[in-house]
């Protein structure tokens, strides 16, 4: 079986990690995996040694610009090496490889990994996607949300399999005082500022108090001066990106997720796996991670007061976070690594068969 994988690039990110996932579990089942880059030759995660990349970047990141190189690089990479089966990730990917796959029998399974609605495709886009995965072998989503986003007929199509997550860290209770955690890409979907807010809204009530915001992104520097204007230079930190992240998330009171808009939060599944007590905001389908006050806390998007009494509560009470944290850590049972493998493996052998 040679299986071949589409994406922008392979640094470090939500839908990459799920990837590289992915193509090291089939090299292990014995599968020729090739992994092809649009945007960027860069990789973030480890990958075993014979996964093959395929670099097509080298050109600017304008799709508009480089859509007609891509089409025909792609169109002539899945004639020549004749994957029996493409799965292609992130929605204008998607669409760059069905659309250059037309008139082939190339079998190209598609995975939506964010919320159509806000992740700035236009319309037009939405629309283009929407057709275009009709001709799909299948489509995988991370949410029910996600996949409501599209007509009947394409909702026929897919399958919702979310992320798969494997943490080999429990929470460490105590010894790291009161210590607030997130993590993601420094980017406006993210909206850490949210958090930098509540964060100085209460950290006169908690003098030992700590956050750490782990990620890199565009925003960085706009992150460092509003913790300049507040004053917070002693209390939040920047660390970037670590590769230990599990062990930073490990040590934390609580974890907060202020994303105005996601796929699936890896970064909130990992926290919930590793028995920390969570707090997101409710952008679409959150709700399908955490239940308001039954294994986390969920508060309006961009409602910093919310936030803050929210991190008061959970700070407060030992009692009422460790419920959280234990509730959250059998919520995220089901998207353990082995458990969503199968589901994928299931997926793409029913797609083979058709």
């Amino acid at each position: 079986m040679k299986i071949a994988f589409f994406i922008g690039s392979m640094a470090r990110g939500g839908a990459e990690r799920v990837l590289s996932i992915l193509a090291n579990h089939y090299i292990e089942k014995g599968w020729e995996v090739e992994i092809v880059m649009l945007l960027k030759n860069k990789v973030g995660y480890d990958l075993a040694d014979k996964i093959k990349i395929i670099d097509m970047s080298g050109m600017n990141n304008s799709y508009l610009k480089n859509a007609g190189k891509w089409l025909m690089r792609i169109r002539g990479y899945l004639r020549s090496e004749k994957p029996d089966c493409v799965i292609s990730f992130v929605a204008r990917i998607n669409a760059l490889v069905l659309t250059a796959s037309v008139g082939l029998k190339t079998k190209i399974i598609v995975s939506e990994r964010n919320d159509p609605k806000h992740d700035g495709r236009s319309t037009v886009m939405q629309a283009y996607c929407d057709l275009l995965y009709r001709r799909s072998a299948g489509i995988v989503f991370q949410t029910k949300y996600e996949q409501s986003c599209f007509s009947d007929k394409v909702q026929k199509r897919g399958v919702v399999i979310p992320n798969p997550v494997s943490v080999d860290i429990k929470a460490k209770q105590g010894g790291h005082g009161v210590r607030i955690v997130t993590a993601g890409r420094l980017a406006e979907q993210k909206n850490q500022k949210m958090l930098i807010e509540a964060v100085y809204k209460i950290s006169a009530g908690f003098p030992n108090l700590e956050c750490y915001i782990y990620g890199e992104g565009p925003l960085e520097q706009f992150l460092k001066d509003e913790i300049d204007k507040k004053g917070l230079n002693k209390v939040v930190f920047m660390p970037g990106n670590v590769k230990n992240i599990h062990e930073k998330i490990s040590e934390a009171s609580v974890f907060v997720m202020t994303s105005n808009y996601e796929g699936l939060s890896n970064a909130l599944i990992e926290a919930m796996m590793i028995g920390v007590p969570c707090i997101t905001t409710d952008y679409p389908g959150a709700c399908e991670l955490i239940i308001d006050k039954q294994n986390g806390k969920v508060v309006p998007c961009n409602d910093v007061d919310a936030l803050a009494k929210a991190l008061v509560e959970i700070l407060s009470n030992i009692t009422l976070a460790k419920n959280y944290a234990e509730a959250a850590e059998i919520s995220a049972s089901t998207y353990n690594t082995k458990v969503i493998l199968h589901k994928w493996d299931s997926f793409i052998e029913m797609v083979s068969m058709k």
